[in-house]
């Protein structure tokens, strides 16, 4: 049997939730990194298929290409779940409840965390961010000048992508913690979350709630959460947890030293200077969004929040970059500020 092929963002928790399925059936694969639509071996898919992370591509099966990581898992099982199951034989009657649950955390766990894990990598180390621009995965460190600047760009990228300039605008933190609550719930008491036996909605779980470990505040308030998680990977997964990249380079990242942390702070000073006479051109409340790929019948395919990022001339180019940069600069303090108020209210309770 040939390798599937999986194209991924080596730290992505959809993607890891599809790595750990291909274990846990055994399965052999390769990882391919993605680098948007240049990604070798992406030519051969389908224009129809939807170009977001993670996707397999099957070579025992005429090479067929599928995107949406509960799909995925449906297909892994169909096709490779003899032995090993994520969706129980003998839970017919609870399938297509385990299924609507992974995608309702696809679409609402997996989604807040990624944006408030962004949140937090901007506001603490942009330069990890790097990566987005020179696509140099494997890089131990990101405390050089280059990936400094190189940041702040792949910065501007994830801003604009994930529209994490409107964290408080749209109520994250809030439907993060009502989802929270509802899970907490949902697991007291319990060793699975259906039937007392291991399905793909504790795989889902345990991958998307990842990212919210940068997130301290929910970490400390929710810790019963993150240890069923724990648990749940040290009996299941076959190559247990690996931090992932940005959890590594914030581990290895070295002190800055005095004078280099003062020349970064003079040169995002005059940076704020610069940019702070555009403020009536990005300071307001309405914004249309175009979504890639929505999902139009979500029984069978989870939502996703990756806006449309427009570089198609010489124009749009910087004037995306100017705008967002200006986000980076202005808006991201203020979400910022304003997750670590809400977290503090949380933790006073």
């Amino acid at each position: 049997m040939e390798e599937i092929r999986l194209y991924q963002v080596p730290f992505s928790h959809f993607c890891d939730k599809v790595r750990w399925s291909l274990d846990f059936y055994a399965l052999q694969y390769k990882t391919i990194n993605y680098i948007g639509r240049q990604t070798p071996g992406l030519e051969k898919a389908p224009r129809t298929l939807q170009k977001l992370t993670p996707i397999i591509e099957d070579p025992n099966n005429g090479s067929l290409f599928i995107s949406d990581s509960t799909p995925i898992l449906l297909y892994l099982d169909n096709h490779y779940g003899n032995k090993k199951t994520l969706f129980p034989r003998n839970m017919n009657d609870e399938k297509d409840v385990i299924i609507q649950y992974c995608l309702k955390l696809d679409s609402e766990l997996g989604l807040y965390a990624r944006r408030l894990a962004y949140l937090h990598v901007i506001s603490e180390k942009p330069a990890i961010l790097s990566v987005f621009v020179d696509n140099n995965f494997s890089q131990v460190s990101r405390d050089d000048w280059k990936s400094y600047f190189l940041g702040l760009l792949g910065s501007c990228v994830i801003i604009g992508r994930f529209g994490l300039h409107r964290i408080k605008e749209e109520n994250i933190f809030e439907k993060i913690i009502c989802l929270l609550e509802e899970i907490k719930t949902k697991i007291d008491g319990k060793h699975y979350l259906f039937n007392d036996q291991f399905t793909a909605a504790d795989l889902t779980l345990t991958s998307l709630i990842q990212p919210l470990t940068f997130v301290t505040p929910l970490f400390i308030k929710y810790k019963s959460i993150f240890e069923y998680s724990d648990e749940i990977r040290q009996r299941h997964d076959p190559r247990k947890w690996q931090d992932s990249i940005p959890e590594r380079l914030f581990k290895e990242q070295r002190q800055l030293s005095q004078t280099k942390s003062k020349i970064r702070n003079i040169i995002w000073y005059i940076f704020y200077i610069l940019f702070y006479p555009l403020h009536f051109l990005f300071n307001h409340d309405s914004e249309k969004i175009q979504l890639q790929y929505p999902s139009n019948n979500p029984d069978e395919k989870a939502n996703n929040d990756v806006r449309i990022l427009k570089f198609n001339s010489i124009i749009n180019t910087p004037i995306f970059f100017i705008k967002y940069f200006w986000h980076l600069c202005f808006t991201i303090p203020k979400q910022m500020e304003f997750v670590r108020n809400e977290g503090n209210k949380i933790l006073r309770k």
